[in-house]
């Protein structure tokens, strides 16, 4: 149990040094794990993933940037997290049927086609983006194009992807440690990615705070796939949630009310 909480805690930790690296220089490394963890444990305490807005109304109260430089690393942040995800769909996927993850890999190389179109022909992006009626929504989108793909280099690029393979080995490995050590099943490692990979994805539909039911509910049904009864099944997915839940949810409510956090964040960072 203690090695679980440990590998939770790199996971967290992982995401706010990712973090720090997606947004511009000069934000430390403090400000961005309490972004995270303000994120994480007010997601786990509000519907829909409502920490998420906090966690771009927080960074951008506190580090003096603007609302889409801070909104892009955000951005970016969830795009490596599907990337991520995709990978882990393709690999549980291919692990369990023996088959080739002919449409993950499509929807991967559809994804990278795009980003080289808007990359390739940026400005002619540009040149559509003056041409709208509004220039408040023609400087608004010609802004998101030069911080979402003009800005983006290929070691800025593997360095975020690398930092967000870290993170999820660590999030598995919750999985894994509480599957097998915890609760002590005896699961082959294509039927715990299996566990983890249809968790992951039903998770990330918005939901229910936290995705209570939703998270429970994903492990009871893969862990079915294997053999596992309901009532073993349901313990162990109540263990690994509330290793993610508890703890955050905890941690957030400390760091004081959400609002005169940003209040003294705010303040001191102007001083």
């Amino acid at each position: 149990m203690l090695a679980v909480f440990g590998v939770a805690a790199l996971d967290y930790a992982g995401m706010g040094l990712r973090l720090r690296w997606l947004l511009p220089p000069g934000v430390r490394y403090g400000r961005s794990l309490r972004a995270v963890v303000l994120c994480a444990g007010y997601n786990n305490i509000l519907p829909a993933k409502a920490g998420d807005a906090l966690k771009v109304v927080y960074l951008t109260r506190t580090t003096g940037h603007s609302l889409l430089t801070v909104g892009s690393a955000i951005l970016w942040e969830r795009l490596m997290d599907v990337l991520v995800l995709l990978c882990v769909a393709m690999l549980a996927y291919a692990s369990g049927t023996g088959q080739g993850p002919l449409l993950p890999a499509a929807l991967a190389l559809g994804g990278a086609a795009a980003f080289w179109i808007c990359r390739r022909w940026s400005p002619c992006f540009h040149a559509a983006y003056a041409r709208l009626p509004s220039r408040r929504l023609a400087s608004i989108l010609s802004g998101a194009h030069a911080r979402l793909v003009d800005a983006v280099s290929l070691p800025w690029f593997l360095r975020a992807f690398v930092l967000s393979l870290c993170i999820w080995c660590c999030y598995f490995a919750s999985f894994a440690l509480s599957l097998c050590l915890v609760a002590g099943l005896e699961l082959t490692l294509a039927q715990i990615l299996a566990v983890f990979a249809v968790t992951c994805l039903g998770m990330a539909v918005p939901s229910s705070p936290g995705g209570l039911g939703v998270f429970e509910g994903a492990v009871v049904l893969s862990l079915s796939w294997a053999g596992v009864d309901r009532n073993t099944a349901l313990g162990v997915a109540l263990f690994i949630h509330a290793v993610h839940f508890i703890p955050l949810a905890v941690a957030a409510v400390s760091l004081n009310n959400c609002g005169d956090l940003l209040t003294r964040e705010a303040g001191t960072s102007h001083r």
